[in-house]
């Protein structure tokens, strides 16, 4: 290796969200470099992805400023070499739909979820290698214990910081049709200051397989749970898809507990509920031995419609257009629509204009338009993002995959929208505006200084 040229990452080492300058120097005025990152994740596939810069006239190259001309993405970008990660051999659908990971069927690495990641940088002019570099994109920062919680009928898992001196906010986390825990971003936010509980509520150990007449009873537990094992100083709630509309069920039937939410890519009613065996059916939620209003499933096809859909579709099968003529009738919104207004703290809803598995922009707005009508009390607001589907991850995450997912319970290819670069330029936008939120109900986190 030519030690002349260097490869520069600051910092080298940092919470996953945090914004990474890539700088190269010591190339010789207009030389052609190219800058590569991999990584090797714990099911052992090689995830890559490259840029082709010109140095310039002092033989430097800052990602920051310099575009690749080519690559496994084009432009200037300084988050390219993350988001546009490939799998080796190079991927197609074969690799979600065969895929036994369940990371893989998203098309993302698989990793533990705590796990620092190490992703290797490299500097190449021709066939030779001239620098190197390792950038360590931590997921949960010391001082954080991980606890399972089985407790009554309760299951999930709690990340709790070991100090327990003074309160702090806590935060209930919650996944979407995939079930199970949720553990994309609540390894984050706990490392933001503050314990969060990802309550499993599906698809986990003894919990029922489908989403259906689960009571919302099941959840005033766990906040009850939480009140008493943290003492938080207030509980807030967020969740994505089937889970960012759980989000606005909790937050509209059960304010005294719920300070704060964030909806990310939510509908303004409650859904049919759902069964990977049996398909859509009745209500997915009940309260007090009542149903929850729902919005029937009339215009969308049954799972082997959508399978053989999803297989012909060069993105998966798209559930939007049916999701919408169910949910644009007068009479779903008359009858069906969640009362987000009696919510007992601020609203923070995050949605992706081209969300292809439902039209989750289009509920949002339906959502502000109730609360501006009826005079909402608290903070609210709607960010609706461009070039993006129904995927939100949070930065420096890989999304060359992302206009679609093999739902793993479902077997089905859905169409997610957005696009690759896309997606990856709103995870900035969306982890700033959950940074904020999170600062609005709690104030301050705990630990000063973490990345925004």
């Amino acid at each position: 290796m030519n030690t002349t040229a260097s490869l520069h990452v600051t910092p080298p080492e940092a919470l996953q969200p945090t914004p990474i300058r890539i700088a190269a120097a010591g190339f010789a005025p207009g030389e052609s470099v190219r800058i590569g990152s991999r990584l090797v994740d714990d099911a052992g596939v090689t995830w890559a992805a490259h840029g082709d810069f010109v140095a310039d006239s002092n033989g430097a190259i800052d990602l920051d400023s310099a575009p690749s001309e080519q690559g496994t993405y084009a432009g200037i970008d300084p988050t390219g070499l993350f988001w546009s990660m490939l799998p080796s051999p190079l991927a197609d659908r074969n690799f979600m739909i065969q895929a036994t990971e369940r990371s893989h069927k998203m098309g993302v690495p698989h990793f533990d979820p705590v796990k620092t990641i190490n992703v290797e940088l490299t500097a190449h002019t021709g066939n030779t290698l001239r620098a190197r570099a390792t950038v360590r994109l931590t997921r949960l920062v010391d001082g954080i214990e991980l606890l399972p919680v089985r407790d009554g009928r309760l299951r999930g898992t709690v990340l709790r910081w070991k100090d327990r001196s003074r309160p702090r906010g806590a935060i209930m986390s919650l996944t979407g049709s995939g079930g199970g825990v949720e553990m994309g971003y609540a390894p984050l936010l706990a490392s933001l200051g503050y314990d969060v509980l990802s309550l499993a509520y599906f698809a986990y150990e003894d919990l029922p397989r489908g989403i259906a007449s689960i009571p919302l009873e099941y959840f005033e537990e766990g906040f009850q749970w939480m009140q008493r094992e943290l003492r938080p100083t207030r509980i807030a709630i967020q969740g994505a898809s089937r889970g960012g509309e759980l989000t606005l069920v909790l937050a509209s039937y059960l304010p005294e507990y719920v300070k704060g939410a964030i909806a990310i890519v939510p509908m303004y009613t409650s859904s049919a509920g759902w069964d990977p065996a049996q398909g859509v059916a009745g209500p997915s939620w009940t309260f007090r031995g009542q149903d929850i209003p729902f919005a029937p499933s009339n215009n969308l096809r049954s799972l082997v419609d959508m399978k053989r859909l999803g297989d012909e579709a060069p993105y998966g099968y798209p559930a939007t257009p049916g999701y919408r003529a169910d949910l644009d009738r007068p009479e779903v919104r008359a009858n069906a629509a969640l009362p987000v207004e009696l919510a007992g703290g601020p609203l923070l809803l995050i949605s992706g204009k081209d969300d292809q598995m439902w039209p989750c922009s289009w509920g949002s707005d339906r959502v502000v338009d109730r609360l501006r009508a009826k005079g909402f009390a608290h903070p609210y607001r709607h960010l609706a993002l461009d070039d993006t589907g129904h995927l939100t991850p949070t930065p420096n995450t890989v999304t060359s995959l992302s206009r679609a997912v093999f739902h793993s319970l479902a077997n089905v290819f859905l169409a997610c929208g957005g696009s690759p670069a896309g997606t990856a330029l709103a995870s900035r936008k969306t982890w700033d505006a959950m940074v904020e939120h999170y600062r609005i109900v709690f104030g301050e986190p705990a630990i000063k200084g973490q990345p925004s």
